[in-house]
Order: C-alpha cells, then structure tokens, then sequence
C-alpha cells in the first residue's frame, strides 16, 4: 500500500501528501476525524475517523491534551466564509485565540443575518413577534460571545473583560478599540498565536 495521502477540502482534493506530511496535519487540525482521506488500496474516499489506516498512522495519530493548545481554528478561518464556518464550530470555545479577521468576518456575518432576518420578518410580519429574528439571535447569541472572548485572549486579555459590554458607552468603545489591537505575537494562556 502506498504511503502517499488523498484529502478532500470543501470538495476539491489535495494531494498526494507524504504520510509525515499527512500526520503534520493532522497534528495542526488541517485534517480532522470527519475530513475525507484515500490512499491507493482503499475502494473509496472515507472519513478520517472511519478510515482503515495502517498501524503506523494509528500509532502516530496525535493525542493532544489542552495544556498543550495548538491552534484550533480551520484553515480557512480568516477568510469571508471561513469565519462563518470556525464561528459555528467552535462555538463554546472559550479557552483558544482568534485572531482579527475571524473576530471582523465574524462580526460582518452576524449582521448580514441580522437584517436578512428582519428583512424575513418584515415579509411574513406575524403579529409583533419577530420569529426568525428571535431565532436567528439566539443562534448566533453563544458564537458570538465565544469569539469574543477568543479576541480577548489574543490580545493578552481574560475572558471576562467581555462584561464591560454592560457598562454603556464606555464599555462598548473599551471592547472596540480590545478588539482591534494586533495578536500578541508571542504564545500566551490561552495558546500560540493564530496562524491563520
């Protein structure tokens, strides 16, 4: 069997890739359990978790414990869609980093469906209840306030600077300008700086 590596991103394949190459990414999160993979000898492209991988792939697959962070985020992370993505995926990912572009993206995705919900809610305007905008709220509530807080951590700052936003005005011009300033280039608590 070959040791050169298939991987499927967003449905265009990528390869082939050295097995050390293929464990390096692994190692970075760039191939997860649900990516598709395929080495010559496999009848069909199958998810990484579920692939037959040979004993030496196995053994080599890494175990990494969260005192020992690497950088969660996806590939595409800082990117218009990417960030859409990483949003939802990491939804309750309060203890990584998130560097500017996935925290702006972000931010930029959350009022495209803003207005695209009240702009639904206008058309079918049942009663005063404004449902797909409630929904659509509470959908976006906790991703938002996890990549907040991961902004927060890149920049060298606790998570719970994120409660200045009760403080109105001076609170929110704070968490602006928090939000803004560049990653801390060195690692800090919350992991290495994102690469992405």
């Amino acid at each position: 069997m070959s040791t050169e590596w298939y991987y499927a991103v967003e449905g265009t394949s990528v390869g082939p890739v050295s097995a050390q190459e293929f464990d390096r990414l692994v190692v970075v999160g760039s191939i997860r359990s649900d990516t598709l993979v395929w080495q010559e000898g496999m009848e069909d492209w199958l998810p990484y978790g579920r692939a037959d991988l040979s004993q030496a792939a196995q053994a080599t697959k890494p175990r990494v414990a969260m005192g020992d962070m690497h950088d969660p985020a996806r590939g595409d992370a800082s990117s218009f869609l990417g960030a859409l993505k990483g949003g939802f995926a990491r939804y309750v990912d309060f203890r990584t980093r998130s560097n500017r572009p996935q925290f702006w993206w972000w931010v930029l995705w959350s009022l495209i469906i803003s207005i695209g919900a009240g702009v639904v809610d206008a058309l079918i305007s049942v009663g005063d209840v404004e449902l797909v905008g409630v929904v659509t709220s509470l959908a976006m509530f906790l991703p938002s306030i996890a990549i907040a807080v991961r902004r927060l951590h890149d920049t060298g700052r606790s998570g719970w600077w994120y409660l200045l936003i009760f403080l109105p005005v001076v609170g929110w011009i704070a968490l602006i300008v928090f939000f803004c300033l560049r990653s801390q280039p060195q690692e800090n608590p919350w992991g290495p700086r994102p690469q992405r």
